[in-house]
């Protein structure tokens, strides 16, 4: 249409990427080739925003712009903690304006709401749909061994070596007396799960360290483990139910399903909404 996107546009939108290329890459060739198309897709990629704006304009569609000053603000406060002085030294450290910050905003808020009118978030799958995929897909929802697990982690991060043997300890001990599990691991835990009780859920063998894997799947169910050090780092564990390996059933599985055919509708109408901005648009490549 009217609007011109850059070599260097496309370049500097794929920076990430073409950094992690960088770093991955096991030849040169290799790094050329994904290079082309991280460069080719962020292109494509940037076509397609430019159309969804120009749709928006071309329609007439409007929002006040204290709507984008409030989403600058909720960002600042998400990103920096409040701090306009952290926003500022990170977008100079960019080479970047408050004033194309604002209007990246504002685009972002755009697509967004664009996106929304045209690709419904109310999909129905159908039970047979489900039922369909679930017997398509056999080899997705195959399961090994697993146990359900809770786990009680002293981290060596965050402790000196002492502290971390003493606060292990005095997890154990609570144990022995009585105390619950779950109890024991919201107060003395240092995993992200200890506000769950340091419940895991169904842990399978490839998920766990080695020296973890072999006593969990030693662990007699309803038992609590003796203190297991890992590389510095020190775990409790108490084992709450065991499976063989098999096939998890329709009903464990069905929530995956669904998301998955979701997303997958998602995208189907995502891409037959942009064939159509294409189709009326101008798209010239030089």
């Amino acid at each position: 249409n009217d609007t011109v996107i850059s070599r260097d546009q496309v370049v500097g939108a794929a920076q990430s990427e073409l950094a992690i290329a960088g770093r991955t890459a096991t030849s040169e060739q290799q790094y050329l080739t994904r290079r082309a198309k991280i460069l080719d897709d962020q292109l494509e990629q940037l076509i397609d925003r430019q159309l969804i704006l120009d749709e928006f304009k071309e329609k007439g569609y409007y929002f006040p712009e204290s709507y984008v000053d409030d989403q600058v603000r909720e960002r600042i406060r998400r990103q920096f903690g409040g701090d306009r002085v952290a926003l500022t030294k990170t977008l100079r450290a960019e080479n970047r304006t408050f004033e194309q910050f604002k209007k990246e905003e504002r685009e972002g808020m755009i697509i967004y709401q664009m996106s929304s009118r045209y690709i419904r978030d109310e999909i129905i799958i159908s039970p047979k749909k489900i039922q369909n995929y679930y017997q398509t897909n056999q080899a997705r929802f195959r399961i090994g061994n697993r146990v359900k697990l809770r786990m009680i982690v002293v981290d060596r991060s965050k402790h000196s070596a002492e502290d971390g043997a003493s606060i292990a300890s005095r997890a154990l001990t609570q144990l022995k007396e009585g105390t619950d599990f779950a109890k024991v691991a919201t107060e003395l835990s240092d995993d992200a799960r200890r506000y769950k009780g340091g419940d895991r859920g169904w842990t399978e063998e490839s998920t766990l360290n080695e020296a973890l894997r072999q006593v969990a799947f030693n662990l007699p169910i309803g038992q609590t483990s003796d203190i297991i050090e890992v590389q510095g780092s020190r775990f409790i564990l108490k084992v709450e139910e065991k499976q063989q390996s098999g096939m998890r059933s329709l009903a464990e599985a069905r929530q995956e399903i669904v998301t998955i055919l979701k997303d997958s509708e998602r995208q189907r109408l995502q891409k037959q909404w942009l064939a159509k901005l294409r189709k009326k648009g101008f798209v010239r490549y030089f």
